[in-house]
């Protein structure tokens, strides 16, 4: 278990330090407070906070942290429904503290 925290760590870690326009520290705060959010919901939260980000940036983004980093779950309440992504629980005070460190 330890190597999994500790790779996801790193992979985190990896992640914001590439973050030149706050746009990955502004989804993962997102989705600490918030728990779960479709692609839209994040959508407006960027273009709210004045980021020049189209949907399928936003989607693009999700599909990195959640196949990638392994730290969300996609849920689809009907066929027809949009995909709502969650921070798994047991990888929330990793992305804490990944947020306050870098």
């Amino acid at each position: 278990m330890d190597f999994v925290v500790n790779e996801i760590t790193k992979r985190l870690h990896d992640y914001l330090a590439t973050d030149v326009q706050g746009i990955r520290r502004i989804v993962l705060q997102a989705f600490v407070k918030m728990k779960s959010l479709t692609a839209d919901t994040l959508h407006r939260i960027l273009m709210e906070r004045g980021f020049s980000i189209t949907l399928k940036q936003v989607t693009a983004m999700l599909g990195v942290i959640h196949s990638k980093l392994g730290i969300l779950h996609a849920h689809k309440n009907s066929y027809d429904a949009k995909y709502e992504y969650s921070l798994k629980e047991k990888y929330e005070g990793i992305v804490q503290t990944a947020l306050l460190s870098i």
